[in-house]
């Protein structure tokens, strides 16, 4: 065994198993102290995930923080080793002049042990990169219960130094591996694995988070570790596991996954073993763009101790998620301990395409049926912005859990916390937020853009129909990026009934996009007794007023449409007032829609909750019918619109929320 790398000396830079193994479980639980009730199947609660209480704790503790030893740290792994100590990884990502916490950059491998189940944390190890400025990444972890072997896998490669933002692209990666005999105190000089590197592979990785070691069937004693990759220059990606039959020393290839990068494919794939001795594999979808689908997640088989996936990899329903990697953990299965099967997962529970903005919401959910469904009510860990976390199994049968967290970003900070399973069910809530449906006619097949309902938005009334109602306190509703929300350069209209009688402050009614750069808004100011339509573009933003705020309690009807470079904001079939684009605007800087990700939120801006102290603008009162056309309506086509036909221009409707039900 070689020593742990040492760190670097003044004058360089200062920043310098997983779901327990059957016999081991069983060993381990039959002594468990705090007893736990095996939980059945929780009916869903009305309970909102914004008043969620958090999950009770046994221990809370940051083994890795933001600009203490590193930049910032990502990336968690853990696992409790075959004696009982707990290992935190991650990378420690280096702030040098073009890199800031990227990706790609001088980044670390480092380790945090605890001997007390994560209460303290011994000083922090670098297991990988401490003699260089290599890009080494993605901690994959695994624990043979036999031999106590502790094997770490990770990717590394080469990076441009000289880039303003280091790229993934034109660097081969590798996949290498190191050995713990102790418990993590100390690692051998790491082994390339070339064979874990199919021919034509571009970008690899390792993980993120553990690999499991398999408890059933002929393969059993094997080491599985997942992984991802691209290939055909970069064309298409997919998933792969990585195995090992000798307790981890050799490794080779297991099953592969491709598919063309244009659509749905695989990356940062988790395993658990079912009970038939097959692998359950869920994975991020990586797809494109976020705004191709609402389903985060992917799903397959693995079988043959995971030399072969069983099928392609297919969506996840009801896992409600961000783009952002999720851990699986075996917790019980009643052929080791006597309990109901139960599969966790960990990961947001905010559905929403923004790596950055919908990360938040960390919750643990659960699987009565070995991952064939899951459970919408489930545990809330934190409700702040989070990002990757990855779960343990403790020697007294707690759940460890460590996450990405920080202030303004989901990541920066490692944090690890412990809870029971009966903390677990006592804080169980409904996670999946209430719906309300876009009614207009869709193609078949379409599932339409159903919008998300925040904060304590309910029904009421509007004549003899029913309309939603506004707190002005948290409620709002969104709209997840959906390809036919995109304006882009075309004409659109926007329409809507609404009442209000405020007199302060500014109420969204509609607000798509961003707070800056490329947007559309109408919005009610009283504050300012104004009701204002706005179109952003990257030359600017050109507005368009009307002198009330129409806060009289009274229903308006309010339509602001684009025309070519002329914009007009009319309300109750008056006269419009109107505004020009500037002069020579190219269809490119009318182009509204952001590249990647968008959200459309009706009754908020879209940075809320974020906006800093008394900055909140959001709308209180009652609106009704919000339509999206891609099309500039004539005043005789909004008339009718206003009347309530639901036969206008159907083939350009792409949104019309009539608040019918929330479901």
């Amino acid at each position: 065994m070689l020593p742990l790398s040492e760190r670097r000396p003044p004058g360089a830079r200062r920043f310098a198993l997983s779901a327990w193994f059957c016999a081991l479980a069983l060993a381990v639980l039959a002594a468990v102290v705090l007893a736990v009730t095996p939980q059945a199947p929780a009916a869903a609660s009305p309970t909102a995930a914004s008043a969620a209480p958090e999950v009770a704790r046994q221990v809370s503790t940051t083994p890795f923080k933001a600009r203490e030893d590193y930049y910032c740290t990502r990336i968690p792994a853990v696992v409790t080793s075959r004696t009982g100590v707990l290992l935190a990884f991650a990378e420690g990502r280096t702030r040098l002049t073009t890199t800031g916490c990227h990706d790609v950059g001088d980044n670390d491998i480092v380790l945090r042990r605890s001997l007390d189940g994560g209460a303290t944390w011994q000083p922090l190890q670098i297991v990988v990169g401490g003699s260089d400025e290599l890009a080494h990444g993605n901690p994959a972890p695994v624990v043979d219960a036999v031999t106590g072997r502790i094997t770490l896998l990770y990717s590394s490669s080469d990076w441009n130094h000289d880039a303003t933002r280091p790229s993934r692209t034109g660097y081969p990666r590798s996949v290498h591996a190191v050995h713990s005999m102790d418990g993590g105190a100390t690692w051998s000089a790491s082994v390339p694995q070339p064979q874990l590197k199919a021919a034509g592979w571009g970008w690899v990785s390792t993980g993120p988070g553990h690999g499991i070691q398999l408890s059933r069937g002929q393969h059993h004693g094997r080491l599985v570790v997942p992984g991802d990759h691209t290939a055909g220059g970069d064309t298409t990606a997919g998933g792969q596991l990585y195995v090992s039959d000798d307790g981890g020393l050799t490794w080779s290839l297991g099953a592969t996954s491709e598919a063309s990068k244009t659509g749905a494919y695989p990356g940062e794939l988790t395993v658990a073993e079912t009970v038939d001795g097959n692998l359950y594999v869920n994975a991020r979808n990586s797809a494109p763009t976020h705004c191709l689908t609402n389903e985060h997640r992917l799903e397959t088989v693995g079988t043959d101790g995971g030399a072969s996936f069983a099928a392609p990899f297919t969506q996840v329903a009801d896992l409600d998620t961000s783009p952002v990697f999720g851990s699986l953990l075996r917790l019980h299965a009643v052929d080791q301990d006597g309990k109901p099967d139960r599969l966790l997962y960990s990961g947001a529970s905010r559905l929403g395409a923004s790596a950055l903005e919908d990360r938040r919401e960390l919750a643990v959910r659960s699987s009565y049926d070995e991952g064939k469904t899951w459970q919408t009510v489930g545990t809330l860990v934190s409700a702040a912005r989070t990002g990757y976390s990855d779960l343990t199994l403790l020697p007294n049968g707690s759940v460890g859990i460590v996450y990405e967290t920080a202030g303004n970003i989901p990541h920066g900070n490692v944090v690890f916390a412990a809870f029971t399973e009966n903390a677990m069910k006592a804080s169980e809530t409904e996670l999946r937020r209430p719906r309300t449906s876009d009614t207009r006619v869709k193609a078949p097949g379409e599932a339409g853009n159903h919008a998300v309902v925040h904060g304590g938005a309910q029904l009421g009334t509007r004549l003899d129909g029913v309309a939603m109602e506004f707190d002005g306190v948290d409620d709002y509703l969104r709209l997840v990026c959906s390809p036919s929300l995109r304006v882009e350069d075309k004409d659109f209209t926007v329409t809507a009934w609404f009442r209000h009688n405020a007199t302060t402050g500014t109420l969204p009614i509609v607000w798509a996009y961003g707070m800056t750069g490329r947007h559309f808004s109408v919005r009610a100011e009283p504050g300012g007794g104004v009701l204002r339509g706005t179109v952003g573009t990257d030359a600017g933003t050109t507005e368009v007023t009307l002198p009330s705020s129409y806060n009289d309690n009274q229903w308006h009807h309010v339509v602001f449409t684009r025309q070519g470079l002329a914009l007009r904001l009319a309300v109750d079939g008056g006269t419009a007032a109107t505004a020009t684009l500037p002069a020579g605007t190219s269809a490119s800087d009318r182009n509204l829609t952001p590249a990647g990700e968008f959200n459309i939120h009706i009754g908020a801006r879209p940075d809320f909750p974020n906006q800093p102290p008394g900055v909140a603008q959001l709308f209180r009162g009652t609106l009704d019918d919000v339509r999206l056309f891609t099309t500039a309506l004539t005043d005789a086509e909004a008339a009718d619109v206003k009347n309530g036909s639901l036969a206008v221009r159907n083939g350009e409707e792409k949104l019309r929320l009539g608040f019918s039900t929330i479901w």
